[in-house]
């Protein structure tokens, strides 16, 4: 995605986001798309571990992708673990021109079916969007790294500590 259109989609998917952050009651949440590209993130505070998670989430979707392809179960709708003291729920949705991935983090001050209700209504509220109707693609590698740096680097120069 160019930087152009990354800088539209990141200031569209706000108010979105703090959206699903508040009523969700996530501590952390990032939003990638399928190749990792950071698209939106709450409650980071070093880009290391948002490079990190946004590449883990990526991949495990297209493992998931790929497991319900083999078995012939179909697509996905979540992925949830429930640790000792915080919870993971990974979900994919589509929007009309690419397929966004939704990582939240929480704790006790939440619940699973909390964020399945918040999800569902953040992924309605970004595939109507209007901008994601027209964003292109990356041209070639290089610029597809330039990019995938790019969107680090709006992420924390815009909030610092908080992201969008």
């Amino acid at each position: 995605m160019r930087q152009a259109d990354l800088e539209l989609l990141m200031e569209a998917l706000k108010d979105p986001m703090r959206n699903f952050v508040r009523e969700s009651r996530v501590r952390i949440c990032l939003l990638v798309n399928g190749a990792g590209q950071v698209l939106s993130q709450h409650g980071f505070t070093r880009s290391y571990e948002v490079m990190n998670v946004a590449s883990l989430a990526a991949s495990a979707h297209a493992s998931a992708r790929a497991l319900g392809e083999i078995t012939g179960s179909g697509a996905w709708r979540h992925m949830h673990h429930a640790g000792k003291e915080r919870q993971l729920f990974l979900a994919p949705f589509k929007t009309p021109v690419q397929e966004l991935i939704l990582v939240a983090i929480f704790d006790e001050d939440s619940s699973l079916g909390l964020v399945q209700l918040f999800f569902d209504r953040l992924a309605g509220e970004v595939v109507a969007l209007p901008q994601f109707m027209t964003a292109r693609a990356s041209k070639d590698a290089a610029s597809f790294e330039k990019d995938l740096e790019s969107g680090l680097e709006t992420i924390f120069s815009n909030e610092p500590g908080q992201g969008t």
